[in-house]
């Protein structure tokens, strides 16, 4: 029988994870929930927007350290590889974020140059990315990733995204696309913000050519829609949360998020910006690029992939199962967003229980301030501690830019 004729079960079970994560707390859902939920469940993520330099500052990475984290784009996990932690747990809700991190570690394991790891994932635009993942990759690859990459959609099989231009694809590849093609509408290619050569060029340029697009008054009525934004990966609550309950801000609030990430760093140092205003990453390796994806590190990098353990769950879930005292750091991303109150008091619990002494958590939120003042019951506010100075920081230096607020909490002993 042929493996791809039906959904795999990897596809059912996202669906479920999903569907709880957006909708599973609410008594009512609503159509907008509904909708998210239905969209989520596909490649959003080509890469992952959460900058790891400020991760890697924060949490101070041991050689006896066991992390868990989301895995996004998977970029994140590879990265925290190399800071040589015991072990590193990675999950995540959505089956095609998982194929595509098992995708990037059967690469590793396989290819032993780093020319060919390079084409395939950090050109991610050439035919015989196809042929390589072919006669080498897949068969190093577990079934349920193969099923996926082999899966066709639109009249050709996932891998083939590697051959056209992989970071064009996902729905946040798509939507910057659409934001490409309306720049060119207003006689804006964001391409050239890769041309200024000082960080105060890169905000003159921003301010003349791009900040006009966003006080268009069609695109400010697109932005204040939560639909619009669901390619970005914001669900409705959110939305709401990035907005501060008004959507008519959104238009906005995205231009300031648009500015910092064009001007936080030089384009030469800020791979995030060269993704949002180019579609890709330097060909050549010699421009901004994750450090796992760095020439320099391959070897390392191949060498500690038997600490990476992937699995397609909820993190709150794979918290209760690794047990008590089991985890030093946990790595949220922007999880907490998504949840009620109550959801985040369970979710801090299970982190609590399965917290090592010493352990740190971190997350980011859509908004500015950390949803666990409001959420956290005395016991547990007790007990874990945000780091004010590192959190309020560092959080500005996120090259990525997106989010409202970068936060450190720490077990207090």
């Amino acid at each position: 029988m042929n493996m791809l004729s039906n959904p795999p079960v990897s596809l059912k079970k996202s669906k479920a994870l999903v569907n709880n994560a957006v909708f599973g707390h609410k008594n009512k859902t609503s159509l907008k929930d509904k909708l998210f939920a239905l969209w989520f469940d596909r490649l959003v993520y080509t890469q992952i927007w959460e900058d790891p330099q400020i991760d890697i500052e924060a949490l101070e990475i041991k050689s006896t350290d066991h992390m868990l984290t989301i895995a996004s784009g998977g970029c994140n996990a590879l990265t925290y590889l190399l800071e040589h932690p015991a072990k590193i747990s990675v999950v995540d809700l959505n089956h095609a974020h998982i194929a595509l991190i098992q995708l990037k570690c059967a690469a590793i394991k396989t290819l032993e140059s780093h020319e060919d790891f390079y084409r395939f994932f950090g050109v991610a635009k050439s035919s015989s990315n196809v042929r390589i993942y072919n006669n080498i990759i897949r068969q190093q690859l577990d079934e349920t990733s193969r099923a996926y990459w082999e899966h066709a959609t639109f009249g050709f099989k996932r891998i083939q995204m590697f051959a056209k231009g992989f970071y064009k694809f996902g729905l946040l590849g798509q939507i910057i696309g659409v934001i490409h093609l309306g720049a060119k509408l207003h006689g804006v290619k964001l391409s050239d913000l890769l041309l200024q050569k000082t960080v105060e060029k890169q905000a003159q340029w921003f301010d003349q050519h791009v900040a006009k697009i966003f006080d268009n008054r069609l695109v400010s009525k697109i932005c204040s829609s939560p639909y619009a934004l669901y390619n970005l990966g914001i669900p409705p609550s959110q939305h709401m949360v990035l907005c501060n309950n008004i959507p008519s801000n959104m238009s906005e609030i995205l231009k300031q998020r648009a500015r910092h990430l064009a001007t936080v760093a030089p384009i030469s140092d800020n791979y995030f910006a060269w993704q949002a205003f180019a579609r890709k990453y330097d060909e050549s390796a010699r421009g901004p690029i994750p450090a796992y994806l760095k020439r320099e590190n391959y070897v390392t990098l191949r060498a500690s992939l038997d600490k990476l353990e992937v699995e397609h769950n909820n993190i709150r879930d794979k918290l209760t199962q690794l047990g008590a005292q089991s985890v030093d750091i946990v790595n949220l991303l922007d999880a907490q967003d998504w949840m009620s109150p109550q959801e985040i008091v369970v979710l801090w619990q299970a982190i609590d229980k399965a917290a090592k002494p010493g352990a740190r958590v971190v997350f980011r939120t859509a908004g500015e301030y950390s949803p666990l003042k409001t959420s956290l019951t005395p016991e547990l506010a007790q007990r874990w501690v945000r780091d004010d100075v590192l959190s309020d920081r560092l959080g500005p230096q996120d090259r990525s830019g997106i989010y409202g607020a970068f936060h450190l909490y720490r077990l207090q002993a």
